[in-house]
């Protein structure tokens, strides 16, 4: 089942001592070039090493006019054109405090008028070329 091992095959009984192990041949390292041990090796070509420059380009932020409830022309400045904004009007939380305050008192007719006044209604400002947001006005 297992191999026979030949008895007659001089094998070490033990790893080999301290000492022996001291007197063992020395490692070379590897000398690619022929380069004299323990000279350090400068090619014409190589220098320091150079470090490395980060250039950082700051942009001024571009002023934006007053937002109202109108389109408003001004440079995006996420895409920087030239643009009118696209507005987007949602009623805001004050309109719907008020059409609760109405049903509470007892106006369920009238409920419903502040979802439908301007004065109510919030306008997102948004760029139509990109689509980034640029500002909300609250009346």
């Amino acid at each position: 089942m297992y191999p026979q091992v030949n008895k007659e095959q001089n094998l070490p009984s033990a790893p080999p001592s301290y000492s022996d192990s001291m007197n063992a041949p020395k490692y070379e390292p590897y000398n690619p070039g022929n380069i004299p041990i323990g000279h350090s090796y400068n090619a014409p070509t190589m220098g320091p090493p150079q470090p490395t420059r980060v250039i950082v380009v700051q942009t001024e932020p571009i002023p934006l006019p007053p937002l109202g409830p109108k389109s408003v022309q001004l440079t995006c400045p996420t895409c920087r054109s030239l643009v009118t904004t696209r507005i987007e009007e949602e009623s805001s939380s004050t309109a719907y405090l008020c059409c609760m305050l109405l049903f509470i008192v007892g106006c369920f007719v009238c409920s419903c008028l502040p979802l439908c006044m301007d004065n109510f209604k919030n306008c997102k400002h948004s760029c139509p070329s990109c689509g980034s947001f640029i500002g909300i006005y609250k009346p």
